[in-house]
């Protein structure tokens, strides 16, 4: 046949073997091939790598003095991994008895490739096969509830890659609730204005009819957002208020909040920040003070102060709430994740919130892995790592260093998605962690182009290297030129929505015209200081 690569020659294994290439200009590592088996019919191979040689360039020839130039003796061979057919029953299979030499090679046609590697059915339209016009798409069911991290160095699209997946994920309804470091996520709300879409066959397009931005800190910090989260402080611990603090108190000041709380811990089986504070007003010790005036600063806040925002708002059949830690103290980030997270689990075990996803946007610094750092959400994502598949609440971890990711949190990820890395460490830290990372793998990983992943999933029979389609909507993450005429002035502050504008706005969310009530927690307890 005319259109046959080359010709399999030599030792022969069920996995493996070797093809003599006609022209080295048609095949490329990483081509999907297929060859005629006796007993399984055509099957799926994949080019590993290709090496060429040449008789006239051996190293006892190369310092010979020719008179005349000889005819080419150049040999292209690539070595080609065996991939498997699929039987009647939809099982594949590889084959038990080895390609026989001589058979011709010919470039796979699409068909083949998707309905062996599994690109048949999907809900969700991650990108096309890198070198071909294929797409590929994952099973919704599968992906939350198995889990998923997204894995890269900075600056080779992470977060571009999440925001596809979110993407998805609105458009089959499924409740989010995002952790959001760095406010990137509130671009959802709007179309791309990015070329090249019509490559992918997608559209621009906004989400914000599906879109709740939440502040843990005030509106005026952050204008982006619909209204203010407020958590429950019931029965905080000391090392919970001193992370709160991001400070480190005397271990007087320490002592008389243990006190306190012990006090509280032995009388009731719940209580708030104000009885924490009522404890240490009663104290009889003069460094009470300092703790009081302490202590108000997290009143200040507002964070465990006023109406808690109900847990039912936050994760809502077809709506994303995205949780924007901008203008919190990293210091009390981990512990926002904490409490939510810990509740959100709770409310999903006894069926009070529908099943859906918790994506966290720089997991390392809410899950660390051990010898790293110490956050207080370690425990609740691990929690959710391992259980949440039984009660319909998925994870999905997305970090710039694997290597300080709990190690117990990504093991547990049955998709992975991973972009450029270029860290010795971190590449460490993915051939040990992950399931089928090779070393050819790992090589790869170091020179992926930007926007290109490989993608490991238990509904693709092998991982694949995917070019991520275009965004409907804005990236947020994008780098900000500092130098040159794309350099741009800082964002405008969005015009806020009316009161009655912000539809689906939880209970206990202040919408951005509400201003937040004044007076600390002393003012309270002793009166003005009017």
């Amino acid at each position: 046949m005319r259109d046959a690569l080359g010709i399999v020659f030599g030792e022969t294994s069920t996995h493996s073997f070797k093809v003599a290439l006609a022209d080295a200009r048609r095949a490329r590592r990483r081509d999907y091939v297929k060859v005629w088996h006796d007993v399984d019919g055509w099957v799926l191979c994949q080019i590993a790598g290709i090496t060429r040689s040449d008789e006239r360039f051996t190293e006892e020839r190369v310092f010979e003095q020719h008179e005349g130039e000889p005819e080419s003796g150049e040999r292209v061979v690539a070595h080609v991994e065996v991939v498997g057919s699929r039987g009647q029953d939809g099982v594949l299979r590889v084959p038990t008895i080895p390609i026989s030499p001589g058979e011709k090679v010919f470039r796979a046609d699409p068909e083949l490739i998707k309905e062996t590697l599994g690109l048949v059915k999907g809900e969700l339209y991650i990108g096309k096969l890198d070198g071909h016009d294929i797409e590929v798409r994952l099973d919704a069911n599968s992906f939350v509830q198995r889990h998923c991290s997204i894995l890269a160095m900075t600056g080779s699209g992470k977060s571009y890659t999440a925001g596809v997946i979110i993407e998805e994920l609105l458009e089959q309804d499924v409740p989010l609730l995002i952790i959001d470091p760095h406010g990137e996520y509130s671009s959802l709300r709007h179309p791309s204005e990015e070329m090249g879409l019509e490559e992918f066959g997608v559209s621009p397009k906004g989400y914000g009819d599906k879109i709740t931005v939440l502040t843990p800190a005030s509106l005026s910090v952050n204008p982006e957002a619909d209204g203010v989260l407020r958590l429950r402080g019931h029965s905080l611990g000391v090392q919970d208020i001193v992370r709160v603090l991001g400070e480190s108190p005397t271990n007087t000041h320490v002592g008389i909040l243990y006190e306190a709380i012990s006090r509280l811990r032995a009388e009731r089986d719940t209580y708030d920040l104000q009885d924490i504070i009522g404890e240490v007003a009663a104290s009889e010790s003069k460094a009470k003070w300092a703790v009081l005036a302490l202590l108000e600063q997290i009143a200040d806040s507002e964070l465990f102060c006023g109406e808690a925002t109900p847990i039912q708002s936050l994760l809502k059949r077809g709506r994303c709430t995205v949780i924007s830690m901008v203008g919190v103290k990293p210091s009390v980030q981990p512990l926002v994740v904490s409490i939510v997270c810990t509740e959100l689990l709770e409310a999903r075990k006894l069926g009070l919130v529908p099943p859906g996803m918790v994506v966290v946007e720089e997991a390392h610094n809410f899950a660390p892995e051990r010898g790293f750092a110490v956050a207080p959400s370690t425990d609740i994502l691990r929690t959710i790592a391992s259980e949440g598949r039984k009660f319909g609440l998925g994870l999905m971890v997305i970090s710039q260093r694997p290597a300080r990711v709990d190690k117990n949190v990504l093991s547990q990820c049955n998709t992975q998605i991973i972009l450029r890395v270029t860290g010795r460490v971190d590449l460490q830290a993915l051939a040990k962690g992950l399931e089928g990372m090779t070393s050819e793998l790992v090589e790869d990983i170091k020179s992926l182009p930007m926007g290109t992943a490989i993608i490991s999933s238990s509904s693709l029979e092998r991982p694949i290297m995917v070019r991520i389609r275009k965004r409907r909507t804005r990236h947020g993450g994008a780098s900000v030129s500092i130098v040159g005429s794309k350099a741009k002035s800082p964002r405008r502050r969005r015009a806020k929505k009316p009161v009655e504008a912000v539809e689906d706005a939880p209970p206990g969310a202040h919408p951005p015209d509400a201003q937040p009530p004044r007076g600390g927690v002393l003012s309270k307890l002793f009166g003005t200081r009017r």
